[in-house]
């Protein structure tokens, strides 16, 4: 589960069936399970089985580093429809998709006051 919260206090969330990162030599790639429901829709699913990337280890299919472009570690594949670990931006930007974003909540210019993401033992 994915629980966000914006700048006017206003709380929104995402649930998934599973979440699991694989290891170190896998790249820490992300097996997620379905995405069940939520108030913010779905925008990680797209990010299933990529590996996450850094600025110094770039796992990303674009042509380019997006954990550069971006501003933070994810699991990238053409960059991103969220990324929970962009620039502490304070709300809506003008700069594109480098905040801590969640494209089917807030969109790519909306950076969320807090996020956590929730995982439990099955």
């Amino acid at each position: 589960r994915i629980d966000a919260m914006d700048f006017n206090e206003s709380s929104s969330f995402a649930k998934y069936t599973s979440f699991k990162m694989l290891s170190e030599k896998e790249n820490y790639t992300l097996a997620l399970g379905s995405y069940l429901d939520g108030t913010m829709g779905d925008s990680l699913s797209g990010h299933n089985r990529l590996g996450f990337s850094t600025r110094d280890k770039d796992h990303d299919t674009f042509g380019g580093s997006c954990a550069i472009l971006y501003k933070g570690g994810w699991w990238y594949g053409q960059c991103h429809s969220s990324n929970l670990n962009g620039l502490y931006l304070k709300g809506e930007h003008s700069s594109y998709a480098n905040g801590i974003n969640w494209s089917t909540g807030k969109g790519h210019r909306y950076s969320y006051k807090y996020v956590d993401m929730k995982i439990r033992p099955q």
